[in-house]
Protein backbone atom coordinates (compact mmCIF):
# COMPACT_ATOMS: atom_id res chain seq x y z
CA UNK A 1 0.00 0.00 0.00
CA UNK A 2 2.98 2.36 0.91
CA UNK A 3 5.60 2.23 -1.95
CA UNK A 4 6.77 5.94 -1.43
CA UNK A 5 10.57 6.16 -1.72
CA UNK A 6 12.46 7.66 0.56
CA UNK A 7 13.80 9.74 -2.23
CA UNK A 8 10.49 10.66 -3.34
CA UNK A 9 9.84 12.19 0.39
CA UNK A 10 12.48 14.24 -0.06
CA UNK A 11 10.78 15.85 -3.43
CA UNK A 12 7.11 14.92 -2.28
CA UNK A 13 7.98 17.20 1.65
CA UNK A 14 10.42 19.90 0.05
CA UNK A 15 12.02 19.19 3.14
CA UNK A 16 15.31 21.82 4.02
CA UNK A 17 15.87 22.03 7.28
CA UNK A 18 19.05 23.81 8.20
CA UNK A 19 18.64 24.43 11.86
CA UNK A 20 19.88 22.36 14.45
CA UNK A 21 17.20 21.75 16.61
CA UNK A 22 13.58 22.21 15.75
CA UNK A 23 10.10 21.59 17.82
CA UNK A 24 9.75 17.51 17.82
CA UNK A 25 6.74 16.86 15.42
CA UNK A 26 4.13 15.10 17.29
CA UNK A 27 1.18 12.82 16.18
CA UNK A 28 -1.21 11.60 19.03
CA UNK A 29 -3.94 9.20 19.74
CA UNK A 30 -7.27 10.06 18.03
CA UNK A 31 -9.00 8.85 20.98
CA UNK A 32 -7.63 12.09 22.64
CA UNK A 33 -9.79 13.74 19.81
CA UNK A 34 -12.66 11.65 19.32
CA UNK A 35 -14.04 10.85 22.96
CA UNK A 36 -15.41 7.42 23.20
CA UNK A 37 -17.71 8.17 26.19
CA UNK A 38 -17.39 5.22 28.22
CA UNK A 39 -15.22 3.01 26.24
CA UNK A 40 -11.87 3.23 27.08
CA UNK A 41 -9.86 2.39 23.52
CA UNK A 42 -7.61 -0.11 23.34
CA UNK A 43 -3.83 0.40 24.40
CA UNK A 44 -0.54 0.44 22.53
CA UNK A 45 1.31 -2.84 22.03
CA UNK A 46 4.69 -1.72 20.69
CA UNK A 47 7.28 0.64 20.70
CA UNK A 48 9.68 1.34 18.40
CA UNK A 49 12.71 4.44 19.10
CA UNK A 50 14.81 5.17 15.97
CA UNK A 51 18.40 6.52 17.18
CA UNK A 52 20.17 8.48 14.05
CA UNK A 53 23.99 8.79 14.66
CA UNK A 54 25.09 12.64 13.33
CA UNK A 55 28.45 11.99 13.74
CA UNK A 56 28.60 9.51 10.38
CA UNK A 57 27.41 10.47 6.74
CA UNK A 58 25.36 7.72 5.55
CA UNK A 59 24.78 7.05 1.87
CA UNK A 60 21.59 6.94 0.46
CA UNK A 61 21.33 3.17 -0.20
CA UNK A 62 21.32 2.50 3.33
CA UNK A 63 19.25 5.96 4.32
CA UNK A 64 16.25 4.42 1.95
CA UNK A 65 17.08 1.18 3.54
CA UNK A 66 16.26 2.47 7.05
CA UNK A 67 13.34 4.35 6.18
CA UNK A 68 11.78 1.24 4.50
CA UNK A 69 12.73 -1.08 7.34
CA UNK A 70 10.42 1.29 9.70
CA UNK A 71 7.43 1.69 7.07
CA UNK A 72 7.27 -2.02 7.17
CA UNK A 73 7.63 -2.39 10.74
CA UNK A 74 4.89 0.25 11.60
CA UNK A 75 0.87 -1.41 11.78
CA UNK A 76 -1.96 -0.07 14.25
CA UNK A 77 -0.83 -0.52 17.93
CA UNK A 78 2.68 1.37 17.39
CA UNK A 79 4.26 4.41 18.65
CA UNK A 80 7.32 5.88 16.92
CA UNK A 81 10.14 8.35 18.50
CA UNK A 82 12.68 9.40 15.57
CA UNK A 83 15.78 10.65 18.07
CA UNK A 84 19.14 12.18 16.82
CA UNK A 85 22.35 11.93 18.52
CA UNK A 86 25.75 13.48 18.23
CA UNK A 87 28.39 14.04 20.15
CA UNK A 88 27.15 16.44 22.98
CA UNK A 89 29.52 19.42 21.33
CA UNK A 90 27.94 22.85 21.06
CA UNK A 91 25.02 22.94 18.80
CA UNK A 92 24.63 19.24 18.52
CA UNK A 93 23.05 17.43 21.45
CA UNK A 94 20.15 14.04 21.67
CA UNK A 95 16.78 15.31 19.95
CA UNK A 96 13.48 14.09 19.85
CA UNK A 97 12.79 15.00 16.52
CA UNK A 98 9.50 13.11 15.89
CA UNK A 99 6.69 11.63 18.40
CA UNK A 100 3.81 9.59 16.99
CA UNK A 101 1.07 6.89 17.21
CA UNK A 102 -0.68 4.60 15.28
CA UNK A 103 -3.82 3.81 16.91
CA UNK A 104 -4.53 -0.14 17.94
CA UNK A 105 -8.23 -0.33 16.82
CA UNK A 106 -11.48 -0.67 18.04
CA UNK A 107 -12.44 -4.58 18.29
CA UNK A 108 -16.02 -5.20 16.11
CA UNK A 109 -17.70 -5.88 19.46
CA UNK A 110 -16.71 -2.58 20.31
CA UNK A 111 -17.82 -0.77 17.52
CA UNK A 112 -21.27 -1.94 17.82
CA UNK A 113 -21.67 -0.41 21.17
CA UNK A 114 -20.76 3.00 19.13
CA UNK A 115 -22.63 5.45 17.16
CA UNK A 116 -22.07 5.45 13.62
CA UNK A 117 -21.16 9.46 13.28
CA UNK A 118 -18.75 8.63 15.96
CA UNK A 119 -17.08 5.93 14.43
CA UNK A 120 -16.83 8.08 11.08
CA UNK A 121 -15.08 10.15 13.08
CA UNK A 122 -12.29 7.60 14.44
CA UNK A 123 -12.60 6.25 10.56
CA UNK A 124 -11.36 8.86 9.28
CA UNK A 125 -8.76 10.26 11.91
CA UNK A 126 -7.15 6.94 12.27
CA UNK A 127 -6.91 6.77 8.23
CA UNK A 128 -5.41 10.08 8.51
CA UNK A 129 -2.83 9.90 11.77
CA UNK A 130 -1.97 6.24 9.81
CA UNK A 131 -0.51 8.62 6.57
CA UNK A 132 1.40 11.48 8.82
CA UNK A 133 2.95 9.25 10.82
CA UNK A 134 4.44 7.41 7.97
CA UNK A 135 4.71 10.78 6.16
CA UNK A 136 6.41 12.70 9.02
CA UNK A 137 8.58 9.63 9.94
CA UNK A 138 10.31 10.52 6.39
CA UNK A 139 10.65 13.86 7.48
CA UNK A 140 11.58 13.55 10.66
CA UNK A 141 14.98 10.61 8.94
CA UNK A 142 15.48 13.72 6.54
CA UNK A 143 16.27 16.56 9.35
CA UNK A 144 18.43 14.14 10.84
CA UNK A 145 20.05 12.80 8.18
CA UNK A 146 20.68 16.33 6.63
CA UNK A 147 21.94 17.38 10.25
CA UNK A 148 24.90 14.79 9.89
CA UNK A 149 28.24 16.01 9.92
CA UNK A 150 31.82 14.29 10.10
CA UNK A 151 33.49 17.25 11.83
CA UNK A 152 32.78 15.97 15.45
CA UNK A 153 36.08 14.95 17.30
CA UNK A 154 33.84 12.70 19.41
CA UNK A 155 30.62 9.49 19.01
CA UNK A 156 28.65 9.29 22.28
CA UNK A 157 26.74 6.57 21.57
CA UNK A 158 26.95 4.86 24.87
CA UNK A 159 25.76 7.82 26.68
CA UNK A 160 23.24 8.51 24.07
CA UNK A 161 21.72 4.80 24.62
CA UNK A 162 22.43 5.63 28.71
CA UNK A 163 19.99 8.65 28.45
CA UNK A 164 17.39 7.18 25.95
CA UNK A 165 16.79 4.41 28.24
CA UNK A 166 16.47 6.50 31.04
CA UNK A 167 14.39 9.44 29.90
CA UNK A 168 12.35 7.31 27.60
CA UNK A 169 12.31 3.93 27.73
CA UNK A 170 11.52 3.54 31.51
CA UNK A 171 8.73 5.70 30.88
CA UNK A 172 6.88 3.55 29.12
CA UNK A 173 4.83 0.41 29.76
CA UNK A 174 3.93 -1.04 26.24
CA UNK A 175 4.41 -4.21 25.97
CA UNK A 176 7.17 -4.59 23.26
CA UNK A 177 9.87 -2.30 22.71
CA UNK A 178 11.79 -2.33 19.54
CA UNK A 179 15.49 -0.04 18.71
CA UNK A 180 16.75 0.29 15.68
CA UNK A 181 19.98 2.31 15.74
CA UNK A 182 21.37 4.14 12.53
CA UNK A 183 25.02 4.12 13.36
CA UNK A 184 28.58 2.62 12.22
CA UNK A 185 28.49 1.86 16.17
CA UNK A 186 31.75 3.27 16.55
CA UNK A 187 32.24 4.88 20.53
CA UNK A 188 35.09 7.15 20.32
CA UNK A 189 34.35 9.03 23.50
CA UNK A 190 36.08 9.32 27.32
CA UNK A 191 34.25 6.36 28.34
CA UNK A 192 35.62 4.04 25.53
CA UNK A 193 37.14 4.28 21.85
CA UNK A 194 37.01 1.65 19.19
CA UNK A 195 39.13 3.68 16.78
CA UNK A 196 42.68 3.37 16.10
CA UNK A 197 44.47 1.09 13.44
CA UNK A 198 43.72 -2.50 13.96
CA UNK A 199 41.97 -1.67 17.43
CA UNK A 200 38.91 -3.61 16.29
CA UNK A 201 40.97 -6.90 15.27
CA UNK A 202 42.29 -6.99 18.91
CA UNK A 203 39.68 -5.72 20.76
CA UNK A 204 38.70 -7.61 23.72
CA UNK A 205 34.93 -7.46 23.75
CA UNK A 206 34.75 -8.94 27.16
CA UNK A 207 37.25 -7.36 28.78
CA UNK A 208 36.06 -3.96 27.35
CA UNK A 209 32.63 -4.58 29.30
CA UNK A 210 34.00 -4.78 32.27
CA UNK A 211 36.28 -1.58 32.20
CA UNK A 212 33.06 0.11 31.01
CA UNK A 213 31.31 -1.17 33.95
CA UNK A 214 33.41 0.57 36.60
CA UNK A 215 32.55 3.92 34.57
CA UNK A 216 28.89 3.75 34.19
CA UNK A 217 25.71 2.52 35.43
CA UNK A 218 23.79 0.70 32.94
CA UNK A 219 20.51 1.24 32.29
CA UNK A 220 17.69 -1.13 31.93
CA UNK A 221 16.35 -1.25 28.33
CA UNK A 222 13.37 -3.47 29.39
CA UNK A 223 14.45 -6.29 27.22
CA UNK A 224 14.13 -3.80 23.92
CA UNK A 225 14.92 -6.05 20.61
CA UNK A 226 17.57 -3.77 18.81
CA UNK A 227 18.19 -3.62 15.19
CA UNK A 228 21.31 -1.89 13.48
CA UNK A 229 21.33 -0.62 9.94
CA UNK A 230 25.14 1.08 9.52
CA UNK A 231 27.16 -1.45 11.23
CA UNK A 232 31.27 -0.64 10.65
CA UNK A 233 30.09 1.59 7.81
CA UNK A 234 32.71 3.32 6.13
CA UNK A 235 31.67 5.85 3.33
CA UNK A 236 35.42 6.48 2.29
CA UNK A 237 35.61 2.95 -0.08
CA UNK A 238 38.08 1.26 2.95
CA UNK A 239 37.38 -2.23 3.90
CA UNK A 240 36.71 -3.34 7.45
CA UNK A 241 37.78 -7.18 8.00
CA UNK A 242 35.07 -9.60 8.85
CA UNK A 243 37.43 -10.08 11.92
CA UNK A 244 36.88 -6.25 12.84
CA UNK A 245 33.20 -6.44 11.84
CA UNK A 246 32.07 -9.36 14.26
CA UNK A 247 34.70 -8.04 17.14
CA UNK A 248 32.62 -4.59 17.01
CA UNK A 249 29.18 -7.11 17.15
CA UNK A 250 30.14 -8.93 19.88
CA UNK A 251 31.02 -6.10 21.79
CA UNK A 252 27.68 -4.39 21.37
CA UNK A 253 25.70 -7.96 22.37
CA UNK A 254 27.33 -8.30 24.92
CA UNK A 255 26.60 -4.44 26.12
CA UNK A 256 22.78 -5.03 25.77
CA UNK A 257 22.76 -8.54 26.91
CA UNK A 258 24.31 -5.97 30.26
CA UNK A 259 21.40 -3.50 29.79
CA UNK A 260 18.39 -6.07 29.55
CA UNK A 261 18.32 -5.78 25.90
CA UNK A 262 18.97 -8.37 23.17
CA UNK A 263 20.37 -7.50 20.03
CA UNK A 264 18.84 -9.18 17.33
CA UNK A 265 20.76 -8.46 13.84
CA UNK A 266 23.30 -5.87 13.41
CA UNK A 267 23.88 -4.61 10.01
CA UNK A 268 27.11 -4.33 8.65
CA UNK A 269 26.18 -2.39 6.68
CA UNK A 270 22.83 -3.23 5.61
CA UNK A 271 20.35 -4.85 7.92
CA UNK A 272 19.31 -8.19 5.77
CA UNK A 273 16.20 -9.21 7.95
CA UNK A 274 13.08 -7.41 8.80
CA UNK A 275 12.22 -5.32 12.10
CA UNK A 276 10.66 -7.89 14.35
CA UNK A 277 11.39 -11.22 12.59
Amino acid sequence: MFKHTFAAFAILLGFVHNSTHAAPATIGSCYDTVKLGDITPPALSRDLYVLVDQTMALDAKLQEESYQKIIQFLMPGDSVQVIGFSANAAGYYTEIILRGVIDARLPEDTRYAISKKILRQVDTCQKNQDSQVRTYTGKALLHAFSNATTDLPKTEILSNLSSVSKNIISQSDTPEKYMLIISDMMENSDLLSLYGGGKLENLNPARELEKLETKVTFEDMDQTQVYVVGGGFLNDGKYRSSVALKSLEDFWSLYFERSNADLRQFGTPSLLGQIGQ
